[in-house]
């Protein structure tokens, strides 16, 4: 029988988002479709298989939600992030059951991520940050069609992280931005652009915000200058 794969789940503050500042639990789930092979993944226990298929933890999903329930309630915490790895890749129906057992015990629930599969009807009332690959990551093509789907259909609530590794993707962010906004279909996904990691420093995008005047909010992953920036469980 498929169970959930979860590679670890700890409490600490969302470093970035909506949230950002929020005490928050973090379920951080095994595995993933994309190796973003330009620069280093700042979660490689998360998406290597020689790594996640050692360390990760298979459950159900009653011993899953009991698990972190009990942590949450540990911290006083009442939102919690799923991310990863890719959370879509899990069983689509434990995966469903467990959202439906947060919610239904009073817990906000968030996503982390790259929006290579499409989102199902049930998770629409999970406030999603979708992080689009550009080109820098080794990962734009990588299910295009589907990402865009998904990128049409987020609503307010929810938000589009460009990751930048140099000017070359910040256009490239411009242009799929202006795509998305000029489809008929786009329901106005807040937009957050932020570096990648030791690749490009803050201020250069600050920069380029102000110059091309958009509407954008910059992405700080604030607990990496919190804690190192390779610590785990943070």
């Amino acid at each position: 029988m498929p169970q959930l794969r979860v590679s670890e789940i700890y409490g600490s503050i969302q470093g970035e988002g909506h949230f950002a500042g929020t005490p928050t639990l973090f379920l951080r789930f095994a595995g993933c479709n994309m190796r973003c092979p330009g620069w280093p993944c700042d979660t490689e226990h998360a998406i290597n298989p020689k790594i996640w298929r050692v360390e990760s933890i298979k459950y159900s999903v009653n011993s899953l939600l009991e698990e972190v329930i009990i942590s949450a309630h540990q911290y006083g915490i009442s939102n919690i992030c799923l991310t990863g790895g890719e959370p879509f890749m899990q069983p689509k129906d434990k995966l469903k059951e467990l959202c439906k057992g947060l919610e239904e015990s009073g817990f906000n629930l968030e996503v982390f991520t790259n929006g290579s599969y499409l989102f199902p009807d049930w998770s629409s009332t999970i406030v999603k940050m979708m992080d689009w690959k550009l080109e820098g990551s080794g990962e734009a093509d990588t299910n295009l069609d589907t990402r865009l789907m998904n990128a049409l259909n987020l609503s307010p609530i929810d938000g589009i992280k460009f990751v930048c590794k140099d000017k070359n993707d910040f256009d490239e962010a411009k242009q799929v931005w202006a795509r998305l906004t000029t489809d008929d279909r786009w329901r106005g996904a807040q937009i957050w652009v932020g570096s990648a990691w030791d690749e490009l420093p803050e201020k250069e995008l600050v920069d380029w915000l102000l110059e091309e005047r958009l509407p954008w909010k910059l992405n700080v992953q604030v607990h990496k200058y919190i804690w190192p920036a390779d610590e785990r469980g943070v």
